[in-house]
Formats: structure tokens, sequence, C-alpha cells
């Protein structure tokens, strides 16, 4: 008896500690332990150029929106080179304003200055911003490509082939975590003036303000930003760079399932960094490229090859590679997709106090203030697309273009197809049915240049302060949102 009863003893024991054990697993923990397929991680000292962590550190990954870090190296060029200014125009042309969304939904013909392109793709990473960009300086994204790829290996991205200056899903554009470090850490030596534009937390573009994409700039102490990036093909992606007192990290990391658990994973990789970080800087900045001729923007820039599949990468000396090793192939990309969900919409908030600011030297520059808030938004959570049944879809749909009630709507996110509109719908309806309760959704086709786009949406809401509350709610469930007045 006493034997049965000590075994009991021992079992109850067993499973306690089990059960506290699988509670102790935070979201930290098990992002860590996520970290497998095309998971990609570097994390490099930048005092010393160390590789603190890797992980598939030379494998060619999609960049999605990590390429605008190029765009925006080459656009910091054309303001060092005398070329723009920060007040300079760019103009949207019909392509430009046709791109998909993430955008400013601006029309063909609107102009947008230097300092606000700067911005816009920092903060709310415009696909029609940086094609705009791309045309001002060389006279067609395609060329502007060639200019990118040809600057990549000058700074000695050996891994890296551009094709667009948005990062939109192609299937030949790669790029690896050990180029990306690269990339940033040649934007911190070479434009110093610059580069503290990576801190900025909103960008007010006329009566609406966006908050970053990269909330980590709001959550994790000294977060100096950066970039960040989704195809469905590539996962979350993200390039920060963060400061502690005198120990500075930059890392890669590509692949998240989602951002809140990409956010966790490189959060816990810059813990661990600070951790091992040296607080002397012994690393030289990397020697300037070769200057590109002063040609007119239209000129054919140098074709570039892409790399041979199985060439190890060239050492860059800031960030010292493992033993070559033979490279796998890319990952196939059947039905690539884009993440068309927009970001929330920053209404009334802004930038909290800790973290860096855009230093005092560009807004002397410009002397135009940057806004100022009092709190930092809630983190949003960029939705992948959900499967949901195609009859629970159908009976959420209204059609396109139908009349919708009430003065306000609530925004969930804008598409290029109505299927994903749809599906968009029924996701929300089945996550937040208690917050939406009776009020229908509807879909609103818009047509920017060639291209339509169908925006999904909850409506019926006849005063804005209900459907603010709802946004709110819809957020707390980690669900993109935005208020708009009804067209």
């Amino acid at each position: 008896m006493a034997f049965h009863s000590c075994r009991r003893r021992l079992w109850r024991r067993l499973v306690t500690v089990t059960l506290a054990a699988a509670v102790a697993l935070s979201p930290l923990a098990r992002a860590h332990a996520s970290e497998t397929g095309r998971h990609a991680v570097l994390v490099v000292d930048a005092n010393t150029g160390r590789v603190i962590y890797q992980r598939s550190a030379d494998e060619p990954r999609f960049p999605a929106s990590l390429a605008k870090l190029m765009t925006l190296y080459l656009l910091f060029e054309q303001l060092e080179q005398g070329r723009l200014s920060l007040t300079s125009k760019i103009r949207f042309s019909a392509n430009a304003a046709g791109q998909p969304p993430s955008n400013l939904e601006v029309e063909e013909g609107a102009e947008i200055a230097v300092i606000d392109a700067i911005k816009v793709l920092i903060v709310k990473s415009a696909n029609d911003v940086a094609v705009a960009v791309a045309e001002r300086i060389a006279g067609s994204e395609e060329k502007f490509a060639g200019l990118m790829t040809r600057k990549a290996r000058e700074l000695g991205m050996t891994a890296t082939v551009f094709h667009n200056a948005s990062g939109l899903p192609h299937a030949e554009q790669v790029t690896t975590a050990r180029d990306m470090i690269t990339l940033a850490l040649r934007l911190h030596d070479q434009f110093p003036k610059y580069y503290p534009l990576f801190a900025t937390r909103t960008f007010t573009w006329g009566s609406e303000t966006f908050r970053n994409h990269n909330t980590l700039l709001f959550r994790y102490e000294g977060l100096e930003g950066m970039k960040t990036g989704y195809i469905r093909a590539s996962g979350f992606n993200l390039v920060a760079a963060a400061r502690r007192g005198k120990k500075h990290l930059v890392a890669a990391y590509f692949g998240g399932r989602t951002a809140a658990l990409r956010n966790a994973a490189v959060r816990t990789h810059l813990d661990a960094g600070f951790a091992k970080a040296s607080e002397r800087r012994t690393r030289q900045p990397g020697p300037p490229p070769v200057a590109l001729a002063k040609t007119p923007p239209a000129a054919e820039p140098t074709k570039v090859a892409p790399p041979e599949p199985k060439a190890p990468p060239t050492p860059v000396a800031a960030v010292p590679p493992p033993q070559p090793a033979v490279r796998p192939p890319l990952p196939t990309v059947p039905g690539v997709e884009v993440m068309r969900v927009r970001p929330v919409l920053a209404e009334g908030a802004s930038p909290a106090s800790e973290g860096l600011q855009a230093p005092a030297n560009i807004e002397d520059l410009l002397k135009r203030p940057e806004p100022s808030a009092t709190a930092a938004p809630p983190e949003a959570q960029p939705q992948e697309a959900v499967s949901v049944p195609a009859a629970t879809a159908a009976t959420i749909a209204e059609p396109a273009g139908a009349a919708p009630p009430g003065l306000f709507h609530v925004q969930v996110g804008a598409y290029q197809t109505q299927d994903e509109a749809e599906r968009q719908l029924a996701s929300v309806r089945q996550r937040a049915g208690s917050v939406l309760g009776a009020r229908p959704p509807h879909l609103a086709q818009i047509k920017r240049g060639e291209k339509v786009f169908f925006r999904a949406r909850y409506v019926g809401f006849n005063a804005r302060a209900a459907a603010d509350t709802a946004c709110s709610e819809l957020k707390r469930l980690e669900i993109d949102c935005l208020v708009m007045r009804a067209d």
C-alpha cells in the first residue's frame, strides 16, 4: 500500500513539473525553438565585425521589402553627390501610382519631397514611392534594378540580385542574411547624416499618420530601426540595429511565420548578442564604393549576371563568413503573393519617448519639425491569408461597389483579387464576431493606374467613436485595421 502511495506521489510531482515547464516556455523561447526550414539569421557585433550568431546566413532568401534598403542607399548617394536635395520633388508616373499596396494611393502626376519619400519608405514601405524614386534616378525601374545589383557588387554583396526597387515578388530576386548585414553596416558607416532616419516612428501624409512597420522601435530598448519585409515565399523578414551603452549590434532575420514571432526571435538574438558584444570599436568602416559615373538618368547601367548557384560567398571585411559550403537551391515559389494588408493608422498617437529620434541636422536643414505626441501605438500584426471555406466567405461578402451603410468604415485590408478580400472578411468575422456585431461586410473596388484593388471593410458605423472603438478592439486581437470615412 505504501509502495503504491509513493508511486502516486512521484507521478503527481512529475506531472506538476512537466506542466510548470510547459507554462514557463515563453513566446521568446518558442520563437527561438521554431528556427527551422526557411529561417536564416545573422547577428554581428558592429563594433568589431565579429559574428555572434548565424544560421543559414549564406543561403539564398527572398529579400521582400528589405530591397528598399538598397533603394534608400542609392537615394542617399544622390543626396551626397548633390544630384538631389531633401526638398527636391519626385513625380509619380502612372506606373508608379499603379503599384500594389502597401502604397500612398496617390494619383498620376502627384509629387513628393525627397525627405518625405525617405521617411515613407522607412515607415510605410510604400511600393509606389519606391518605383517613383527608381524612375527619378534611373529613368525606369528596370534600369534602377541594374544599378541596385551593380552597387551590391561594389559593396561586396556577392550573392544578391535585384529585379525591382520595392521587393515585390520576383523568383530571381535573392539575397542572403550576410549580404543584408553588409548593406546595413555600409548604410551606417557611409551616411551618418541620414542613417538616424531609420529610427523614424511615424510619418504623416496629408491627414493620415502612419506608424513604422518595425514595431520593435516601440518595444525594444536601444533599437535604431532599419527595415522589415514580407512576401509569402520569404515569410516575415527584418534587418535591425540596436545600441546599448557602447555596445552596437546588427541582426538580419528571414522566415518568420508571423511578425510577432519574428520580433520575438530577433529580440532573443539581440538580448543574447548584447551579453557577448564588445564595448571597444575595432572594426574599420568599409571603404567607400567606386562612385558611379555621372551619366544622364536614362543611361543604361552595366548588366550584372546573377551569381552562380554554388559559388561560395566572397569574404567581407566587416562580416567574416564561415568556411565555404555548397549553396542549396532556391526555395520554390509557386503562387508567390505579397502581403496586401495596409498598416494601421496611428490616429492621435505618435512616438514614445524611448529610443532614437531623427537628428537635429536633418530638421535644421529642412526647417520642418517632426510631429509630436505622447504615446506609442500598440503593435499591429500583419495578417497572412487564412483558409476559409468558400461557403463561409460567400455568405458574408457583398458585391463590390454596393452602397455601404454608415458614415464610417473599418477597413481590414486591401487586395488585388476579390477572393482574397472575401477570405479576409471571413477570417475577421470568425475571429472578432462579437466586436463587429451585425455590421455588414463590404468590398470597395478601386482602380489605381491599370490595376484594380478590393478594399475589405466592415461598415454601418454612424459615429466615428464607434468605429474607433471597434478598430481598437480588433487591434487587441492583432487584426490590422484603420477607420475611414464612407466613400
